[in-house]
């Protein structure tokens, strides 16, 4: 009998996401030629690039919002744009999205969009949303007070909570976010990640953010997908993907303010860090 793999070895073979050869076009445009991605089940990975590299067209390709032009997308193992369109709602049913800017109904309170979800995917009785939905509100950091306002009656925190809020809706195994701490200052951003850490933990999500908050980045994430040439061109954690020498990675992680974070990782680590070669 074949030795039982190590947990680590577990974790890295077990993707809850693994794409191969994504093409997405819009016309004449190619936005991304050759995509090939895979997210572990369990970790934290920020998907990065530079403006206009495709991170927020590759989520809705990933999440199943868009189909690509070419390639292949598993997700929870299963092939996805094979899928018919009963099992594509059920797959979609398993991920959580918070878009950017939150993307709340404003005519709705904030437990009215969370119920919404619910009463639309949800096998549960219709009397025991409310009280499903209270508990995603308080999962997302939220006082029960906010479940009853609007969207425009919450600061831009809050309404960040509340879309997640949404998002842990019916259980997702994989947490989607666009932007989840943009427009927020750095104590509000910090909270939000170490939120995000701590669902990980306690719900066994696994997560996939697109972020620019260098702070997330740094120290938010387990791993770091860096878009551009569209394509993935490297993988690895920012100190990582700081050491290589790409010009578009050099630009990126040692310029500017994410080059302070570059020389306090490399002073930690006494020296240059490792690499790991382009997938």
């Amino acid at each position: 009998m074949d030795p039982k793999p190590a947990p680590a070895q577990q974790r890295r073979d077990d993707a809850v996401v693994r794409a191969s050869g994504l093409v997405n076009r819009f016309g004449a445009s190619t936005v991304h030629d050759g995509v090939d991605l895979v997210v572990p089940r369990g970790c934290i990975m920020a998907l990065v690039g530079g403006s206009g590299s495709g991170k927020s067209v590759l989520l809705r390709t990933l999440t199943l919002l868009r189909d690509p032009q070419a390639g292949s997308l598993e997700l929870f193992g299963e092939d996805a744009l094979a899928a018919d369109t009963a099992r594509r709602t059920r797959l979609r049913t398993r991920i959580g999205v918070l878009f950017q800017g939150g993307a709340l109904f404003t005519g709705l309170s904030v437990l009215e969009n969370v119920v919404l979800a619910l009463h639309e995917h949800s096998p549960l009785h219709p009397r025991l949303l409310p009280e499903v939905a209270m508990l995603k509100i308080g999962l997302a950091g939220l006082p029960a007070d906010a479940a009853h306002k609007h969207p425009s009656e919450l600061s831009g925190g809050m309404v960040k909570r509340a879309a997640l809020a949404r998002a842990l809706a019916l259980d997702p195994e994989l947490l989607v976010l666009d932007e989840p701490t943009s427009g927020l200052d750095p104590v509000g951003a910090a909270a939000f990640d170490d939120l995000v850490a701590q669902l990980r933990e306690l719900l066994g999500l696994t997560v996939l953010q697109v972020t620019h908050d260098l702070d997330s980045i740094w120290h938010g994430s387990d791993v770091v997908a860096f878009l551009a040439r569209k394509k993935v061109l490297a993988v690895g954690s920012a100190a990582e993907l700081a050491e290589r020498e790409e010009p578009e990675l050099v630009e990126y992680f040692r310029s500017g303010r994410s080059g302070a974070f570059w020389r306090s990782a490399r002073a930690a680590a006494g020296g240059a860090l490792c690499s790991r070669e382009t997938p």
